[in-house]
């Protein structure tokens, strides 16, 4: 994802309120500026509840989870227990009211609305403190009741040529897809997944490297192909396999799917950014009965 990744070293001498983004962050004033631009505030508390909450999501934004716990929160262990795989999902966030409960704040992210989080603070002397964890949980509530819908049903464009692109700086190109079952103990699962040239045995292409090289699999089986696709998402993404490493899902993306006169399925794919993956093309074949 793309961040503000840019840190605030301010010192507020008039009360005593030392704000300052991060060991290794740089001294700037303009993401403060810029926010102001939208955002004023009436007096002093309000601007020291404002900065407060930038100076936090910038911080978290450089993953400089230990900083931004010891300053910037009321609950550090709540801000160290993301240390493990969190990210901020949003290209750019700011300011836009202030009010008791602390301030509101908009995150916005390529091809959603803009999101609305309120960020709950409390008062110790003369400073303010954001309640890391209560913010994180009436956020995930609200996201639970009412899910953001992005703005178009395929935020990426599709090229008209066969799938191909790069994999962790490595060219692709698909040459077949592969379907087998799989047995768990509550029922068969279908596995669909997409293989270059270089795989010349499936699936065992998926776990063993042969002689000049088995590939990466793309894997599909999580997509619905009953409708007419839509974005990737925490249901619905692209799986990235090779022997000796780690699968990657992929949730940045769109996929369409449409069914052809003559039976089969065709699946469009654009995967952009994520993990170093860039595909786009398309590919064809027929689901078993």
């Amino acid at each position: 994802m793309r961040f503000i990744t840019m840190c605030l070293l301010a010192l507020l001498v008039a009360c005593g309120q030392d704000q300052t983004a991060g060991e290794t962050g740089a001294k700037t004033t303009d993401i403060a500026a810029a926010t102001e631009a939208e955002f004023s505030p009436a007096d002093q508390q309000e601007k020291w509840k404002a900065d407060t909450a930038m100076y936090l999501y910038q911080t978290l934004a450089k993953y400089n989870f230990d900083y931004a716990a010891k300053h910037y929160v009321s609950d550090p262990d709540a801000v160290l227990a993301l240390k493990d795989g969190w990210s901020l999902k949003a290209d750019s966030f700011r300011v836009k009211a202030v009010n008791d409960e602390g301030v509101v704040m908009g995150f916005s992210s390529f091809c959603y609305p803009e999101h609305d989080v309120q960020v709950y603070m409390v008062a110790r002397g003369q400073r303010y403190y954001v309640e890391f964890g209560r913010t994180l949980r009436e956020d995930m509530r609200q996201l639970a009741l009412q899910p953001p819908q992005p703005l178009r049903q395929y935020c990426y464009d599709f090229k008209n040529q066969p799938l191909q692109g790069s994999i962790m700086g490595t060219p692709w190109h698909a040459d077949r897809v592969e379907i087998s079952s799989v047995q768990f103990a509550s029922g068969p699962r279908r596995s669909i997944d997409i293989v270059s040239s270089t795989c010349s045995v499936y699936p065992d292409c998926k776990y063993i490297d042969e002689r000049n090289g088995s590939g990466f699999v793309v894997g599909v089986s999580s997509l619905d192909f009953s409708g007419t696709g839509g974005n990737l998402g925490n249901h619905e993404y692209v799986n990235i396999a090779a022997p000796n490493m780690q699968s990657l899902n992929l949730r940045s993306g769109s996929y369409r799917v449409t069914q052809l006169d003559n039976g089969k399925i065709r699946l469009e794919l654009a995967v952009s950014g994520e993990e170093s993956v860039e595909l786009n093309g398309a590919v064809e074949f027929s689901l078993p009965q």
